[in-house]
């Protein structure tokens, strides 16, 4: 919750202005990250909503388009309450590679565009050529403002004990901050466990490269990655970190919980121990915008 905060509110800065606002998630999920952007649209003083898009990009599969589409029915009757023009898009492919500029429908020149990729990069940096193809679609779009967060691991290690080691310091961290923060029999805590069990067997069990499934990187390693396909990275402002830190001392185990700066970035942590990092990012020199009218839905 603390570095999706953090995460949604540099977004809701970087269209503060903005009348036509598309949002393209690429990990949409339950939407709840919707929900706090909407808000904070519908409440903004002076620049009132003209339409909200929301496009989910997904892989292609039953249980996925399903899932998506109840979240984007969710989120239109959301805005509705809160009288917000609202439109929803799913995107759907086969992989990540087969994603294309033309699959969006962006609005012309005074739609502001920004992308939420929360935990996802990594499952894209597995595939041949993922990452850099998405990168060549998303510049292409011109967002105002890319926020990503991924765990602050590497699997990329040829020797077992160096990747066992990594997985023991940043998994055994978040097993520790489940104990303390859900019950055994929470539903939450049991979709995180589920998910977290996967990619422990990936990054331990798992020998070369093309066989991985996730292949996460540390935030230094992320800038590394950015920096060669043109990016150059926004500050989290100051606002969105102390909001944050504000957050954690919520919580009933938040003495545990540490929020801190990397540059101009935001990792969070559990007893010491790094495990998600928050950054944003935009393109030096964007293209200029190609149209397409057609929608995909």
């Amino acid at each position: 919750q603390v570095t999706q905060f953090a995460g949604i509110q540099t977004v809701i800065e970087s269209v503060a202005s903005a009348r036509k606002v598309h949002f393209i998630d690429l990990a949409i999920r339950s939407g709840g990250q919707c929900t706090v952007l909407m808000q904070a649209l519908a409440n903004r003083q002076g620049a009132p909503i003209e339409l909200l898009t929301v496009t989910a990009v997904a892989t292609a599969g039953e249980s996925w388009q399903q899932r998506i589409q109840e979240t984007g029915k969710r989120l239109a009757s959301f805005a509705e309450a809160l009288n917000i023009p609202f439109r929803f898009n799913c995107v759907m492919v086969d992989g990540i590679r087969d994603l294309k500029e033309e699959m969006f429908e962006i609005g012309r020149g005074d739609t502001a565009v920004a992308v939420f990729a929360w935990n996802i990069l990594k499952n894209f940096r597995a595939q041949a050529e993922g990452l850099d193809s998405l990168c060549g679609v998303l510049r292409n779009l011109n967002p105002c403002a890319i926020v990503i967060a991924e765990f602050e691991a590497n699997h990329d290690a040829t020797e077992f004990v160096e990747r066992f080691d990594g997985a023991i310091a940043l998994y055994g961290a978040l097993f520790d901050c489940l104990d303390d923060c859900f019950d055994r029999s929470d539903g939450d805590r049991e979709i995180v466990e589920s998910a977290v069990g996967i990619e422990i067997r990936d990054a331990v069990a798992v020998e070369g490269e093309e066989e991985r499934v996730y292949r996460p990187m540390r935030i230094e390693e992320w800038r590394d990655y950015f920096s060669r396909v043109g990016m150059m990275e926004l500050e989290i402002s100051s606002s969105s970190f102390y909001q944050a830190a504000l957050l954690v001392r919520n919580f009933a185990s938040g003495e545990s919980c540490t929020v801190d700066r990397d540059g101009k970035c935001l990792v969070t942590g559990w007893k010491g121990t790094p495990l998600l990092s928050v950054s944003a990012w935009k393109f030096y020199r964007p293209v200029k915008r190609r149209l397409n009218p057609k929608r995909v839905v």
